[in-house]
């Protein structure tokens, strides 16, 4: 009840006729009330709009992730004829998703070029052994075409967990250390890049070229992704016969066109797909 005694004395004041004292305290807490509602009002909007915003930006995300999931389905399943490779998937939650399949032509930062119209005349193939924490890798490339092929770069592209022994190459095509990129945290990409003269494979002939790696047993995918880069521009740049390197970019449009949201994917195509990154709108 004692809260009711400030009410009750105002409602007395005002029989008395004593409103008028009143009347200033309750106007000045009549215009701080509105002061506040304003702002409150204010935020209340802000903080819908806000969470329409983030709405629309996950349904986009997710859309954009379909568009991505579809695209490495098409790869494995269905792959493109030729590349780049783009097209369109309407009404994903409302949104109509761009992807485009892309062959990549350089690997942690370094130029590998593209592959010629017989890029079968180079056969690249790797083997790998282990014993006392080191790996010995050997690289064999047969010429199986006409004429003879000069080889202008060697690149392969690691997991993590391994590191380049100093002074360990060797091999029919012998040059110095290796140029490595990276840590061994991350994976290390190691290339040799040839000057002229070449060194050079004679027709239905092959070359090895040989290396060593340190790092503990068992490490999933040791073997890497090698390429070979050939002066014969119809031979170009060779993969290896497990891998090739993409990237897949899946963007979310609305109707008007406005980009929502976006994935961009880099990733190995060979037996399996290998994604090496995943980036929400780069």
């Amino acid at each position: 009840m004692n809260k009711l005694r400030p009410v009750k004395k105002w409602l007395s004041q005002i029989k008395r006729g004593e409103a008028g004292q009143v009347l200033p305290a309750v106007l000045a807490m009549t215009a701080l009330g509105s002061m506040l509602i304003v702002p409150t009002l204010n935020y209340v909007s802000t903080s819908l709009k806000t969470g329409d915003m983030i709405e629309e930006e996950l349904q986009g995300l997710y859309a954009a992730e379909a568009g991505m999931e579809d695209a490495m389905w098409r790869m494995t399943n269905d792959p493109p004829a030729s590349y780049p490779y783009s097209y369109q998937l309407t009404d994903i939650n409302g949104l109509t998703v761009s992807v485009t399949i892309e062959e990549i032509t350089t690997v942690s930062g370094k130029e590998v070029g593209t592959t010629g119209t017989h890029d079968e005349y180079l056969l690249v193939e790797k083997t790998v052994t282990y014993d006392a924490e080191v790996y010995y890798y050997t690289l064999t490339m047969t010429n199986n075409g006409t004429g003879n092929v000069k080889i202008e770069m060697i690149l392969i592209d690691f997991p993590p967990g391994v590191e380049y022994i100093e002074g360990s190459t060797g091999g029919d095509l012998y040059v110095s250390d290796p140029v490595v990129i990276g840590d061994s945290s991350t994976g290390i990409t190691i290339y040799w890049e040839y000057i002229p003269p070449y060194p050079t494979i004679p027709e239905y002939t092959f070359k090895v070229h040989t290396f060593e790696l340190s790092g503990e047993a068992g490490i999933e995918d040791v073997e890497g992704h090698a390429c070979v880069r050939a002066t014969r521009q119809d031979v170009g740049t060779v993969w290896d016969v497990e891998s090739k390197p993409f990237s897949i970019v899946s963007e979310a449009k609305d109707a008007s066109e406005t980009v929502i949201s976006s994935v961009k994917a880099g990733l190995w195509e060979g037996i399996t797909l290998d994604i090496t990154c995943w980036q929400v709108n780069p």
